[in-house]
């Protein structure tokens, strides 16, 4: 019996509807990324400054200011209005407080640069990721904006460093590198050690169980030795009496091969 004509468009756009599903379904899920990808890729990139550094050097300078150049900002905001220039309001500070004032500059300005090389390795890698679609626009968007606010932290210092000593903006930055860089040795110094001390006591450790298996083997060795002795001493007993058994029941023999007779008297 022939289907209706109606039936069987029916069952074709169900066919079609369902394949389409399918290719729908299949694209999802190739471009949805694993658990794996999705644990390690983060969807914005993290770089926060610190903020501990930044506001210890504000609050000294602030402290600093009131103390010696009370009206200082004020004075600062009028001369450039006018357009004449003060004197450093640092000059009014004693050499070992300005001193630590610089201190705290470089403090924030070296974790920066920390900040700086960690987005400046990470940018290349990242950059070809974005290019073959891996990681999201926003991402990548966050990584640059925290290139950015790294960047401008850094002026920052550099413009402190002019207020506080003249010229000084002209060399921090290639300071503060240095300072980084035997940061850096320090830190890696300081772990190389610690992992020498860690393989050191581990070696004590491996050649103390070594010593410790060769014990209990040479105990081992010892038991078992005595267990052979014994089991050979055995041995030598059972056949002793195997032969001293045997030479008894030959004798036997030979004295009883018949009756002896009476003698005559």
């Amino acid at each position: 019996m022939a289907l209706p004509a109606v039936l069987i468009g029916a069952v074709f756009l169900l066919a079609v509807a369902g394949a389409l599903g399918t290719i729908v379904y299949l694209t999802w899920k190739g471009n949805k990324p694993s658990s794996f990808f999705e644990e390690t890729v983060k969807e914005y990139y993290e770089c926060e400054l610190s903020e501990a550094d930044i506001d210890a050097f504000y609050e000294l300078k602030d402290k600093l200011q009131a103390e010696y150049a009370p009206g200082y900002q004020e004075q600062a905001e009028k001369a450039q209005e006018e357009g004449t220039s003060i004197d450093r309001w640092t000059s009014k500070v004693p050499k070992e407080d300005r001193g630590a004032l610089q201190k705290a500059l470089m403090r924030r300005l070296v974790s920066c640069i920390s900040k700086l090389d960690q987005v400046q390795k990470d940018r290349p890698g990242n950059w070809k990721l974005w290019q073959s679609k891996l990681i999201s626009e926003a991402f990548w968007e966050s990584l640059q904006d925290a290139e950015k606010t790294v960047s401008q932290e850094i002026d920052s210092c550099i413009s402190e460093a002019d207020e506080l000593e003249q010229g000084w903006k002209e060399h921090i930055f290639q300071q503060g590198v240095q300072v980084y860089r035997v940061q850096k040795q320090q830190e890696f110094d300081k772990t190389a050690q610690k992992k020498g001390v860690v393989d050191a006591k581990k070696a004590v450790e491996k050649e103390e169980k070594r010593k410790e298996v060769e014990k209990r083997l040479e105990v081992d060795r010892a038991v078992q030795d005595a267990k052979n002795a014994e089991k050979m001493m055995e041995k030598l007993l059972r056949e002793e009496e195997q032969e001293a058994a045997a030479a008894k029941k030959g004798g036997k023999a030979k004295a009883a091969p018949g009756k002896a007779k009476p003698k005559k008297k």
